[in-house]
């Protein structure tokens, strides 16, 4: 059911460089999906690229994206669409790590934790809204964290980082009202800590066999993401929440 449900489906990922990101963009390359990666990194990039065409033959097709700079964000949307006027899912994946305390962090470092959270994926969903709306089953996934709910607490997470993921799942909750008429899916995943592990290693496929009480990896939040995205399309998965066993 996954293959039939990603085959040649157009997905855009930010943050696709490295982590979460990448690691899902390859799973889905698997699939059959065909990948719009974005990143800060050009550097990563070209290496999801390499890995995904060296994996399925395929080329997948990269943007240099900064979401805390709005103009970026306009020319990037711009080109996917020039390059293909639909596009199918869109995972908004990327934002800023702010550790430590709002008293020791800088006003540069709390800006762009709230820009590249908030903003970028605010402008990333309003930028390819006319490709999404032209798919027959778009969906906008929306990877937010345990931070983004309320009464939650991460630890080593600052206040901005809280606040920003407040503010991204906010976004993702009305929107979701705004286009369910039309037929788009709008998903937000609220993982916690987790282990990144690459789907190139071979760790990646001894992960089933943690125990109980262990941090999950970035696989578990991939199989969730995946499996949330392959309903039939009668079902609409709003938010799924997880949690370290």
């Amino acid at each position: 059911m996954a293959e039939a449900a990603f085959a040649q489906r157009r997905v855009v990922v930010t943050g696709a460089a490295r982590g979460l990101g990448q690691a899902l963009a390859i799973c889905l390359a698997d699939l059959g999906a065909d990948l719009v990666l974005c990143a800060r990194s050009a550097e990563g990039l070209e290496r999801s690229r390499t890995v995904i065409r060296d994996r399925t033959g395929k080329t997948s097709e990269t943007h240099l994206l900064d979401l805390s700079d709005p103009t970026a964000i306009e020319a990037a949307c711009r080109a996917v669409l020039e390059q293909d006027d639909s596009v199918d899912v869109l995972v908004n994946n990327a934002a800023f790590w702010l550790p430590g305390t709002v008293a020791v962090a800088s006003t540069e470092d709390i800006v762009q934790t709230v820009a590249s959270t908030v903003t970028g994926t605010i402008l990333m969903t309003k930028g390819l809204l006319p490709g999404l709306r032209r798919s027959d089953a778009a969906d906008v996934v929306n990877v937010v964290s345990l931070a983004g709910l309320p009464g939650a607490y991460r630890g080593e997470a600052s206040a901005a980082f809280h606040a920003a993921k407040h503010g991204q799942s906010g976004f993702g909750e009305v929107l979701r009202r705004e286009l369910k008429a039309e037929g788009i899916r709008v998903l937000a995943i609220y993982p916690p800590d987790f282990d990144d592990v690459s789907p190139l290693d071979p760790a990646w496929k001894e992960t089933p066999s943690r125990p109980a009480g262990a941090t999950m990896t970035n696989r578990e939040v991939v199989e969730c993401l995946l499996f949330a995205l392959a309903r039939p399309r009668v079902c609409s998965v709003s938010a799924l929440v997880l949690e370290n066993g």
